[in-house]
């Protein structure tokens, strides 16, 4: 997949004709998945190639940015997804003043037709564009039929009678429920980051832990989790810390993960953890034998846990 940072910058590689696949795609959810496979689908239907327009930063960011904007993945974990899911360009739009001023009529026929070369477009069923957002879906099919451009509008999808979205799973992984966030993005919950040195407490107390920063993407909800670490294409079984540790009277929200029953050396190495199952919140101990024994519990659970689901 190759991706264009703005669709002023197409070169002349971009393909004549196009599926334009449109939204935020935040965490690449069940929902998004249904549009990426309809427009999958369409454009092998009539020999066009798939394009995802999406836009940095996510239009929340820019138009409320008194509200910390933390997103489900990074820019490049999108865009690593939106290629597994078969697009074959991705155009990131910078949302900019500029471009929150362009009216739906130019973004249409500017943006998507000139500029895309779009044959059929494929949305969700929230979706909405120009200034204010004043494209509505059904403004949007008007367009379509001036045109004679296809449009398939796809409904949400539902998980147990509610309907998948973003929020909804920010919200689950606010309450520390990965399994809930999981059955919405259609896997786990994940955070990947280079292994950097701590202060090297938890190889003191019999329990070596890889620290990482994700200061990008939501934050999880302090605690305990069942983990699996997936690097160098293989996956182990893990249980991992996100807090502060009031134990020791630190203040800096880390993750902490220790592999179970395998020992690396893994300064530098990018790692994957993900998150299946939360285990219990983050507490202060009253002293670093009383840690050490909830640590040992704590990895007896994960691994119960885990080798129960077949991880």
């Amino acid at each position: 997949m190759k991706t264009y940072f703005g669709s002023n910058l197409i070169e002349s590689d971009f393909p004549s004709r196009t599926v334009v696949a449109i939204g935020n795609f935040d965490g690449v959810h069940l929902g998004h998945q249904a549009i990426l496979r309809n427009a999958h689908t369409l454009a092998k239907s009539i020999n066009c190639k798939v394009v995802c327009l999406t836009f940095h930063p996510h239009p929340i960011a820019y138009f409320r940015p008194e509200i910390p904007m933390k997103l489900l993945m990074t820019y490049e974990e999108k865009r690593k997804t939106l290629a597994v899911f078969g697009v074959d360009f991705c155009v990131e739009e910078n949302f900019d003043s500029a471009f929150s001023q362009i009216s739906a009529h130019d973004f249409f026929f500017e943006i998507l037709q000139k500029r895309l070369h779009s044959q059929a477009l494929v949305v969700g069923s929230d979706f909405a564009f120009g200034k204010k957002r004043e494209g509505t879906v059904q403004r949007l099919k008007s367009f379509c039929d001036e045109s004679g451009m296809s449009l398939q509008v796809v409904n949400k999808v539902q998980i147990d009678g509610v309907e998948v979205s973003s929020s909804r799973i920010r919200a689950a992984l606010a309450e520390g429920d990965v399994e809930r966030a999981a059955k919405m993005l259609g896997r786990p919950f994940s955070y990947s980051g280079e292994v950097i040195h701590g202060d090297k407490r938890g190889r003191t107390i019999g329990f070596p832990t890889a620290n990482m920063k994700c200061e990008e993407k939501f934050p999880l909800k302090p605690g305990v989790y069942a983990t699996s670490v997936f690097w160098r294409e293989k996956e182990y079984l893990s249980v991992t810390n996100i807090g502060t540790r009031p134990t020791f009277e630190s203040s800096e929200l880390k993750i902490e993960t220790h592999i179970l029953e395998h020992t690396f050396e893994l300064y530098g190495e990018v790692l994957e953890v993900r998150f299946h199952f939360f285990l219990r919140s983050e507490k202060k101990f009253s002293s670093v034998d009383e840690l050490k024994a909830q640590i040992t519990t704590d990895t007896i659970l994960a691994k119960m846990q885990l080798r129960s689901r077949n991880f």
